[in-house]
């Protein structure tokens, strides 16, 4: 991260059981930095943009307040299953593919 920039943590210090929610610095979302991203790294798989994040938590689990914004402003999904995991979609799914990680990792794929 560029000098003097910071991360704002959206997540209690405290908290043990939520996922970790932080806002990047402006420096690091910029449309010229990520034009400068994009033009350096080509993904493999073809892919280059996320366009949905599901979030599936455990069905005991009570949302923090930051979490529950994100989901009524329409930047993610939250909902309960079994076991935490989180689903990103890429391009809209546009290559109708998907890899789930499960159970090395709690991540499932679409692209």
């Amino acid at each position: 991260m560029p000098k003097g920039s910071f991360m704002e943590m959206l997540t209690p210090r405290d908290d043990t059981r939520s996922p970790a929610l932080f806002i990047e610095p402006r420096t690091l979302t910029n449309g010229a930095e990520q034009a400068r991203r994009a033009a350096i790294y080509h993904h493999a798989i073809g892919v280059h943009q996320v366009t949905a994040l599901r979030v599936l938590s455990s069905k005991i689990y009570q949302p923090i307040a930051a979490l529950t914004y994100l989901q009524d402003h329409h930047l993610l999904t939250l909902e309960q299953d079994d076991e935490w995991a989180m689903e990103l979609t890429f391009d809209g799914g546009m290559q109708k593919k998907s890899k789930d990680f499960r159970p090395h990792l709690p991540l499932v794929i679409r692209y």
